[in-house]
Formats: structure tokens, sequence, C-alpha cells
């Protein structure tokens, strides 16, 4: 079961209705050789006739572009930091990451780590402070954050099912108090009520709003405070619905959207909040998920997740960084690497511009917050 992002995109401009995700992330070849070139050897015993050398012979200056492709790699470091956000479970993401560090590594011809901070936050201090230089499944917010409070550049953006937006959905274990209607089940047998899955692109939503009055003194599964989907959308519908995000809930920080999942699963809350369809990530645990956690809501649409790199990097490295990724994606085991990280389809230029929407929205979540 893999997340509902439909495949028509949305063409018209970003509306973050009722509120207005997230979630959801990660150089060089060698440096050119310094040694002198290689000279004929010398006899040991030179003729008496010839005179001794009085000079070097003269050498010419080590070249700064290694032969095959002209690029200057002469201010690229040693070794990169790639840091992802921990948009799942920390221990299983840290095992598929390395990976595509690898995979980074090789395109570039230089070590690249991977590093998984324990929240989202630490994503961007890593940025900020230096630690890593790379920063992939960045949500919306941290995509802002970065160029604003790191001096990132923004490089790619995730695209899913032919779409570069997605939504926040709510769910619940009580679908008696939250669906208007009798839930109805998808190919696959998940649940949904409402009219979400009647639900065509993000543009749709938002859908199930109303519902959302019904939460005042309830336990509300949240992904995390830095999480675009998994609480800045929330925390803003809820607002709308004349609940307050912060005393007229009982939070429950998951960490993780997977782990938001599982706590409506395990009861530890009535309802909780996720990218869609959140719920397959813990479908090999849980086979029936999809019928006791059942999908009751959605925001209006969020622009998809991104990567960034660290803004004093040359600007020949960021430009091999954000090809190595595209090249990346367009493998087999590429793509393999990024669905299981972030379920991400394809990777595609991004602008600043684009996350004008989660501007907006960072000022409207300060007033709501403050």
């Amino acid at each position: 079961m893999k997340r509902r992002l439909m495949a028509l995109a949305a063409a018209g401009a970003l509306v973050l209705a009722a509120c207005g995700s997230d979630d959801a992330a990660p150089a060089d070849t060698n440096a050119p050789a310094t040694d002198p070139p290689a000279t004929e050897p010398v006899d040991a015993d030179p003729p008496a006739t010839d005179p001794p050398a009085t000079e070097p012979p003269a050498t010419e200056p080590a070249s700064t572009e290694p032969a095959g492709d002209g690029v200057d790699r002469s201010d690229w470091p040693d070794k990169l930091v790639f840091t992802l956000t921990p948009s799942q479970e920390t221990g299983g993401l840290i095992e598929t990451a390395q990976p595509l560090a690898d995979m980074l590594a090789a395109e570039l011809g230089i070590e690249v780590e991977a590093l998984v901070p324990t929240d989202y936050a630490g994503v961007i201090v890593a940025l900020e402070s230096g630690q890593a230089q790379v920063a992939g499944g960045l949500g919306p917010r941290q995509m802002v954050q970065a160029e604003e409070q790191a001096g990132a550049k923004l490089i790619l953006q995730a695209e899913r099912f032919g779409s570069l937006l997605y939504v926040t959905q709510w769910f619940t274990n009580d679908p008696a108090t939250y669906c208007a209607d009798e839930p109805v089940a998808d190919e696959d047998g998940a649940l949904f009520c409402n009219g979400v899955l009647d639900a065509e692109s993000a543009a749709d939503g938002p859908i199930g709003a109303d519902q959302l009055t019904k939460l005042d003194g309830v336990t509300v599964a949240f992904v995390d405070q830095g999480s675009t989907s998994g609480y800045a959308i929330p925390a803003l519908q809820l607002v709308e619905a004349g609940v307050d995000p912060i005393d007229g809930v009982d939070s429950l920080f998951a960490g993780g959207h997977d782990s938001s999942v599982q706590a409506v699963y395990d009861g530890d809350a009535a309802v909780g909040v996720s990218f869609n369809d959140a719920r397959g990530q813990i479908e090999e645990t849980a086979t029936d998920v999809g019928q006791k956690v059942v999908v009751f809501g959605w925001s209006g649409p969020i622009p998809n997740d991104g990567f960034a790199v660290a803004g004093d990097l040359p600007d020949s490295l960021v430009e091999a960084i954000t090809q190595a990724f595209v090249t990346i994606a367009g493998t087999e085991a590429g793509a393999t690497v990024l669905d299981e990280l972030y379920e991400i389809d394809n990777l595609v230029p991004v602008t600043s511009s684009d996350y004008d929407v989660i501007r907006e929205l960072e000022e409207k979540l300060g007033e709501v917050l403050s």
C-alpha cells in the first residue's frame, strides 16, 4: 500500500485550504594528481663527454582538471556528510540511508557518510553548523528553514505518482465517531470514509474537515513539531475547526509518520496524522492496519519534500550532486532505495519560490503557536 497521491498533479495554485508536508531528507571526485611526471632513467655511469646537468628539466604544472569531464575539482572537499530527515523509525532509516550515500559517493568519486539525526530540527542544525553538506527528505518547512536559517541551496523536489503535491491525512481507530458515512475499501482493502477515496488529486482537499470539531480533549498522534504534514498543517486545521492545537488536544508526538500510524493502531491515540498513505509503512508487521486504522480526512495540497546542499559548496559540486541524484533516481537500484526511504518516484529541479506557500504558512503558524 503506497501513499495515495493520485497521478493527476494539481495544475492550479497551491491552496492551503482550511489551514492554508514535510515529510520525510540527504561528493566529489578524487583530487588531481600532484606527483611530477615520470622521467627517463639515467645511466649509472654517463659517458665522460656528457656535461653534468646544471638545471633540472622543466616540468609542466599539474593540471587542476582531471581527464574525461573537464570539471575542476580542486576546491571540492575530500568527504561529504549526507543528512536525512527521520520521517520514519530512525534505525530502519539508517540502514537504508547508507546505500544511497554510497551511490552518491560512486557518482561523485569521493566519500559520503550518511547521518540521520533523532528529530527534524537536527537536520537543519547539521546543515547550519557545517556537520553536513547535503540533506535529503526535507519536508516543506525544512526546505524553507534550510534556505533561510542554514543558507542552503534548494536543488531537487520529490515527485510521486507524477505529482509534486501531497496532503496531511487524518485517521482513526474509532470510525463510528469520525466517519459520517460507512467506510469503503480501496483495491487493497484499506478503509476510507467521508469521501476521501473519491479524491483524484491533492487539490481535492480539504476533505472531512468538519469532523475535526470533535477533537477537543482527544489524544491526537502527531509526527514531530518540525513536520509540515505531521504537525504544522493539522495544527492550523484544528484552529480553523475551533480547537486549540496546544491546549485543546492531548498531543502525542510519535517521532515518525509510521510511528503516528502505529500509535493509533495500538490504541495509544484515537486520532492521528501523517502523509498519505503512511499506513503502508507498518503493513508488514500490522497486516490489518488498513482495516483497523481508517482515513477520514485530508488537508489541502502541500508541496512535496526535497533535497538541499550547503550554500558554501562550489558551484561545480552543487551541479554534480544535483545530477548525481537525478542519475541515481533513474536506475533500478537507486529507485528502490529512494522508494524505501521516502517513497520517492522521481526527483525534479526545484526553485525557492515553489515553497512560498510554506513561508505564508510559517507566518500563520507563528501566530498560532506563539
